[in-house]
């Protein structure tokens, strides 16, 4: 039970009462180790989960607040920065942004509505003349298409082989006894920069989800892999990722080099993401791939993917 104190104005009660607990939750949680993610990289710092440190690094504010002398809660931004300090989960961000009287965060599709869109994407990608997937918000692959598995010499079977908590973008990337592996590892820089550009992407468009339950438990898993902690823990998501090593290395356009089954050509591609919304929702994504030249169109097309002329990504 959280004590408010009586000289709290009324507007900010519920803030008050909403910031009191998770002080607490966290408070409680730092012995259990259960709670600890060394993976994390974490710019707040240790905390001790204390009242006065929460004023000190982060709302200065917060005391004459309890006093009284603050009749509004904090803006909305300031309302991010707290939940950040706070290790929120996206309900616990919301609950803070809610008291503040401020928007919420809306929620990602989970359940019923998840599965209704991904019927949606499936349908599109299935008609898709060129390679596709379709990956959630956790990066887990839902489903590929014939021209993806045509691509990379998978069948079905072997993709009904993988573990489910496997088939996920990033540990198919990372895990050498997976089918995809050899075909996108040949390349070393382009696999570099790949599997950079992969963890960018999945870190950003999760900025808010760092501490919900799926995200702690994939990245817990993925760390286990052989070279996923090293580029986990030196990519940038604080910068563009042109500013990124593996970026600076090779050609300022986004591409994906794999080897062509039972070939000595490599198939160079560009990324394509198509959301499958209108404007309401990011995911799920379908990553359809264009060949990114005219040799890489025609090897596509030998081993059996029909690509009509007018799909070749552009700038080629």
């Amino acid at each position: 039970m959280v004590n408010i104190p009586t000289s709290v104005h009324a507007s900010c009660r519920e803030f008050v009462a909403v910031v009191e607990e998770l002080l607490q939750r966290r408070h409680d949680e730092t012995s259990s180790t259960s709670q600890t993610s060394s993976w994390r990289v974490d710019d707040w710092g240790p905390r001790a989960w204390m009242r006065s440190e929460f004023q000190d690094m982060v709302y200065s504010s917060y005391k004459p607040m309890r006093q009284g002398r603050v009749t509004r809660p904090p803006r909305h931004e300031k309302v991010m920065e707290i939940a950040d300090y706070l290790n929120c989960t996206l309900d616990e961000r919301n609950r803070l942004l809610v008291a503040a009287h401020a928007t919420p965060v809306a929620p990602y599709l989970t359940g019923d509505k998840l599965d209704e869109v991904l019927q949606v994407a499936i349908g599109v990608a299935q008609t898709l003349p060129i390679p596709a997937i379709i990956i959630n918000r956790d990066w887990r692959v839902h489903y590929i298409n014939v021209h993806a598995l045509t691509l990379n010499g998978v069948s079905p079977e072997q993709v009904a082989a993988i573990p489910a908590n496997q088939l996920n973008i990033l540990h198919l990337l990372f895990d050498p006894n997976l089918p995809l592996y050899p075909h996108l590892s040949q390349n070393r820089a382009s696999w570099v920069r790949m599997v950079r550009q992969t963890i960018y992407g999945f870190r950003q468009a999760n900025l808010l989800c760092q501490f919900e339950p799926w995200y702690q438990m994939l990245i817990h898993q993925l760390m286990a892999l052989p070279a996923f902690e090293e580029h986990w823990r030196t990519v940038n998501v604080g910068a563009a990722f042109d500013t990124d090593p593996s970026a600076r290395a090779q050609a300022a356009s986004v591409v994906v080099e794999t080897v062509v089954p039972n070939r000595t050509e490599h198939a160079t591609l560009r990324p394509l993401l198509i959301s499958v919304g209108y404007f309401q929702f990011d995911f799920p994504q379908i990553v359809a791939f264009l060949p990114a030249d005219d040799n890489s169109r025609a090897i596509m097309r030998e081993i059996g993917i029909p690509i009509p002329d007018t799909f070749l990504a552009p700038n080629h």
